[in-house]
């Protein structure tokens, strides 16, 4: 059962006074390491948090509202009717619009929403505005509810599924979206080699790609060479699945050489794809539609006159006119904090990360007019150390392969320290389970698998550490005070750090504190994030330091803990590729080891349609990284986030889970019922 996060009186004093040592331990810390030379990019008691409490909240119903026989409408859009330049609400609803129930009360229409993005990516706001996928989570995350999907039937083998999209949804200019716009999606673009759209994960079954049929202008069949029953949820993670790939085809077909002869690329056609928040001509089905980008600066949003939902009283959603952005900078995070303290944000679900923001934000509650909302994160790491199991050079991997070198790497780390230091104290000590919320843990059998896991190699033992390298071969054979790799040729650890992720650069130079007592040189490589991630999906990092890792169990996020993905936060993403290409691209996993073992597992369990029996077998999966683990390294998690919100800024849940973008919030809260209360 996922919880509320409070941040009691004691716990912030002691992290105001945590932020005084953070700042004392900084001004000691040495210089920097150089930067390595980047490298080109190829393509059955709940655990309590160190300092927050935590209270349950109840699971949701399952089944949406009954749809209202009477609908109104914006004052804005109702004068767009009465000036000829509009039709009317009747025409632009669906005959069964999707009923949202408000978290707190009914409404009122109007308003800006003034909030801030770090860089042009508008990342947070998608998962805002976006997150209208086939399935939605409910606003706990406890089970889904139909979005884009109205119903669909499964055969009894679960190797079919007959989906039915939503009758009389209308692109925001208009036009009705049918299975058409999935359909040119997945025919015109994963399916033309000239577009280079990649197929994504969980399409294909005992490697054969999903077969997808049209039945009518609103149904669609997926057809699968084995049992595939996760196959929906799957598709519906955050944003970035079947929400992305609905696409307005009769607009998009003017950008693909295929139905224009004078286009020599798919240049354009791929910008569209992947930045339709900042072409304020392209159609969309979201709450809000984009009207203005101009980079490095603002974006605006306003509302979506052909939105497809309501509230119980038939007032079309959503209630706020518009969302004025202020794009800043990716290192001004500090002007986001200011703006929130004057009382400059209505609403502001990320960017006040590092933790040492959150006494200053406490402070200043009642001069901003508003409130501090403790979400929980829902992160296993930050940072996780992930490691290059594919990494250029073969000796560095023959270590990363072996255990003993894995775990000597994990005691050698005080992670209490870096609690403290990092994270004002209020995270936890624990290596890179998965999120102590996933549903799998929430039975006695899981709960123990959890506390293994999470608890497993994760103690302060520096001098087990110096047995297991001793044991392994990496010894100090020149009294050079460094040890050697076991050919007795110098070692050199490279750990990879974004920039921008002040939080785990702070944590990483800890980390090197602690691995350079053990007489490991190791060397902190901070640089842009599209550096370091390029360099992760071309297997070039030995070690990444990456924040924020957040997934749970089959659903959300899966490659975090099997390489089955092509991602760059996944394990190896060149292995993982080779597992989501059925072995035509990629690296593969060495024969035998505990990566091959973890594919194998999730291979059986995607097509198990028993969920007792997934369940089960999803844990014992799990064990593969107690006994043969770490597999990743975690340091700290399970950090609460803070979200601002002004106090005349209603119907937001004192509940959610940030972190994990597959989970889908804030979308999963709807913010289409937010408002402005008068």
């Amino acid at each position: 059962m996922l919880k509320q996060i409070k941040l009691s009186r004691r716990s912030f004093l002691k992290a105001t006074a945590i932020t005084v040592l953070g700042a004392a331990i900084q001004a000691c810390r040495p210089a920097a390491a150089p930067t390595a030379t980047p490298q080109p990019v190829v393509p059955t008691a709940t655990p309590k948090p160190a300092v927050p409490t935590a209270t349950p909240k109840p699971a949701e119903p399952t089944k949406p509202a009954a749809p209202p026989t009477k609908f109104n409408e914006a004052p804005m859009l109702a004068e767009l009717v009465k000036a000829g330049k509009l039709p009317p609400l009747d025409q632009r609803l669906p005959p069964s619009p999707l009923v949202i129930q408000p978290l707190e009360e009914i409404g009122t229409y109007g308003g800006t929403w003034r909030t801030v993005n770090e860089g042009d990516g508008s990342g947070w706001f998608r998962m805002t505005n976006w997150v209208e996928p086939f399935l939605r989570w409910n606003r706990t995350a406890t089970g889904h509810l139909p979005c884009l999907l109205e119903s669909w039937e499964w055969n009894k083998d679960a190797t079919e599924v007959v989906t039915h999209l939503r009758k009389g949804i209308k692109w925001s200019d208009g036009q009705p979206l049918t299975v058409a716009d999935f359909l040119f999606w997945w025919e015109d673009c994963v399916g033309d080699k000239n577009v280079g759209e990649s197929e994504p994960a969980g399409t294909r079954v005992k490697g054969e790609l999903m077969k997808v049929e049209k039945v009518d202008d609103y149904t669609l069949r997926f057809k699968f060479a084995g049992s595939h029953p996760l196959f929906l949820p799957y598709t519906s993670r955050g944003y970035t699945r079947s929400s992305w790939w609905i696409l307005p085809a009769h607009y998009m077909k003017q950008f693909h050489p295929k139905y224009n002869k004078a286009l020599t690329d798919a240049k354009a056609l791929l910008d569209r794809r992947d930045w339709r928040d900042r072409y304020p001509d392209m159609p969309v089905f979201t709450a809000w539609k984009p009207v203005e980008w101009t980079s490095g600066q603002r974006h605006l949003f306003e509302r979506n006159p052909y939105y497809w939902k309501v509230d119980p009283n038939g007032n079309q959603l959503p209630y706020i006119d518009k969302v004025d952005i202020t794009i800043v900078g990716g290192a001004a995070r500090e002007l986001t904090v200011m703006k929130g303290v004057n009382g400059e944000l209505d609403c502001q679900f990320r960017d006040f990360f590092p933790l040492k923001n959150v006494p200053l934000l406490k402070e200043n509650e009642k001069k901003g007019d508003y409130r501090i909302i403790m979400w929980r994160r829902g992160d296993f790491g930050w940072p996780a150390l992930l490691l290059g199991y594919d990494y250029p050079d073969s000796e560095i991997v023959d270590l990363m392969y072996d255990k003993r070198f894995r775990q000597a790497l994990s005691w050698a780390i005080n992670r209490n320290r870096i609690n403290d230091v990092v994270s004002l104290g209020m995270a936890k000590a624990r290596n890179a389970a998965m999120s102590a919320d996933s549903p799998e843990f929430q039975t006695p059998e899981g709960r123990k698998v959890y506390e293994e896991w999470s608890k497993s190699y994760a103690d302060y033992q520096p001098e087990t550490a110096k047995k297991l390298l001793g044991e392994v071969g990496v010894k100090d054979v020149n009294n050079d005070n460094w040890r050697e790799r076991p050919n007795g040729k110098p070692l050199e650890l490279i750990i990879d750090v974004i920039v921008t992720d002040q939080m785990s650069v702070d944590a990483s130079d800890l980390i090197k504190q602690d691995w350079e007592a053990i007489g490991l040189k190791t060397t902190l490589n901070v640089a842009d994030s599209t550096i370091v991630t390029g360099r992760a999906n071309s297997g070039q990092y030995m070690i990444w330091a990456r924040g924020s890792n957040c997934a749970w169990g089959l659903i959300s996020a899966p490659p975090h803990w099997t390489p089955i993905e092509y991602q760059s936060y996944a394990i190896s993403p060149r292995i993982g590729w080779y597992y989501q290409t059925a072995g035509k691209q990629g690296v593969p996993p060495r024969p035998g080891s505990m990566l091959e073992k973890l594919q194998q597992a999730y291979t059986e369990l995607v097509t198990i349609v028993d969920e007792k029996e997934r369940t089960d077998k999803l844990l014992k999966a799990y064990r593969i990284h107690i006994d043969e683990g770490p597999v990743n390294i975690g340091t700290i998690g399970e950090h609460v986030s803070p979200i601002l919100v002004k106090n005349n800024f209603r119907n937001v849940s004192d509940f959610g889970v940030p972190g994990p973008w597959d989970l889908g919030y804030p979308g999963t809260v709807a913010p289409e019922q937010f408002f402005f209360k008068k």
